[in-house]
């Protein structure tokens, strides 16, 4: 297996890219040659400002010619972000859209809870829509969204950045098509971090009377993450982003969650977990483009029974107390595992593991095991293990956030599908909402396929793409 994979390597997804456009509904504008895609911010706080900064700005493709936001320190910082001049600024969107009637697309960076709305109207404006995730706060929102998108012929992209991380891209791959980690049989995923998640508010800071018509409660909302009517906390601001990952590489959707959570402390009028664990048991196929087929390890084992469908089980914790163990997902087969950040990918060989620039020579893991069991050295393995690792390499001096609006604006231009498409949000949403369910209501929940299945044609929810 080559480890150099150049921009002009493969490219899995888009050769079908138009015709599933076509078959979704979806209809490019026109553009000319170098034109680029022109685009407003709707909602230009943290998350707004960022994108304006360091993917919008950097993108080739894309223009901004107008933002929005209700909280004006926010709405001029964007602007600024936007590079002012003659950026238009607005607070009320809806007069956003009835006026910039040149716009081809829009951002939407918004608490939670107004995802739904917002997207909505947009798509009934026409315009193409990049929703943060998570892409809704109901499930029924979000299976009215795939309908509205089909039926006015705009796409919206959700805001899962991994998805066009090479890293993460490389790393699918290489699971898939070269078969490097073997059969996935676990996933831990976890966000670790240690700070109350607030965000200060300017106690000298006097609402305005256009302010007061959107921002009843300044304090709720800069902190819209910490309350239940506005945000689901940590299963919808971090963990949908990491069981993205999982439903990727497994290419499927769990089957059942059960979980607990609480707020045990940080105890400051917050109404969200600030911890929460969860196990994810998924059914893998032969349906799916993450099953493996096994050789028999051992004269135990039963011939007929191995390749029939297996489960994995997706472990997913985070807290708001301790950040040592950070952000990372670490996808476990059994030839080899991927710790993944979105800074970089380690690839660790198992004993066994037959990938061409694993190391050489070793022993039969069974038998490497069986050694360490009886000696007693058990740590010496799990630390040799992590210094045999080999990072994932790829080819890029772009951020990811400018490559995920540059493949925006080149979706919109030629017809193509996005890979972060409204099915991937969908799923994600799904996940993160059934995983808060089953926490507050103390139970398993079984997932229903009926969630996410639709009468008509939709996007492959697991697109894989190479630079």
């Amino acid at each position: 297996m080559s480890q150099s994979i150049t921009r002009r390597g493969f490219m899995q997804a888009t050769g079908t890219a138009a015709g599933m456009m076509a078959a979704a509904g979806y209809s490019p504008l026109s553009y000319a040659q170098n034109e680029k895609v022109a685009v407003a911010a709707i909602g230009t706080g943290g998350q707004g400002s960022f994108h304006l900064r360091d993917g919008l700005a950097r993108a080739h493709n894309i223009r901004v010619v107008a933002v929005c936001d209700v909280y004006r320190p926010h709405l001029e910082g964007g602007w600024r972000n936007a590079g002012g001049g003659d950026v238009r600024k607005y607070m009320d969107y809806r007069e956003m859209l009835d006026k910039e009637k040149g716009i081809d697309a829009v951002i939407i960076s918004t608490p939670l809870h107004t995802h739904y709305p917002i997207t909505m109207d947009c798509l009934d404006a026409g315009k193409f829509c990049f929703t943060e995730k998570t892409l809704c706060y109901e499930i029924e929102h979000g299976r009215n969204l795939v309908k509205k998108a089909r039926d006015v012929g705009r796409f919206v992209q959700v805001g899962h950045q991994r998805r066009y991380n090479p890293i993460y891209n490389k790393a699918v791959h290489l699971a898939w098509n070269e078969g490097v980690l073997g059969r996935i049989n676990h996933i831990d995923c976890q966000w670790h971090r240690n700070n109350d998640w607030r965000r200060p508010v300017d106690s000298d800071y006097v609402l305005s009377e256009a302010e007061k018509k959107w921002i009843p409660d300044l304090e709720r909302h800069l902190n819209w993450r910490l309350y239940n009517a506005s945000s689901g906390g940590l299963m919808t601001e971090l963990a949908t982003h990491q069981i993205d990952i999982a439903n990727w590489f497994l290419d499927a959707m769990p089957t059942r969650v059960y979980g607990r959570g609480g707020i045990d402390y940080w105890r400051d009028g917050r109404e969200v977990f600030d911890n929460v664990n969860l196990t994810y048991e998924y059914e893998i196929t032969e349906t799916s483009r993450g099953f493996r087929k096994l050789d028999a390890r051992s004269k135990y084992q039963i011939a007929e029974e191995l390749n029939k469908p297996y489960k994995v089980r997706v472990m997913y914790s985070s807290i708001c107390a301790n950040a040592k163990k950070g952000c990372s997902e670490q996808i476990l087969g059994d030839n080899g595992a991927f710790e993944m950040t979105e800074a970089g990918s380690l690839f660790y060989p198992e004993a066994s593991s037959p990938v061409p620039w694993a190391q050489k020579g070793r022993k039969d893991a069974s038998q490497e095991n069986a050694t360490v069991i009886t000696s007693g050295g058990t740590l010496t393995l799990s630390n040799k293990a992590r210094k045999d690792a080999k990072p994932v390499l790829v080819d890029t001096d772009k951020s990811v956030d400018q490559l995920q609006f540059e493949a925006f604006a080149n979706d919109i231009i030629n017809g193509g599908t996005p890979k972060a498409n409204i099915m991937a949000g969908l799923k994600s949403a799904i996940c993160g909402l059934v995983g808060l369910q089953a926490m507050r209501e103390e139970r398993e929940i079984t997932f229903d396929p009926a969630w996410w299945t639709f009468d008509f044609e939709t996007p492959d929810s697991n697109m894989v793409s190479l630079l």
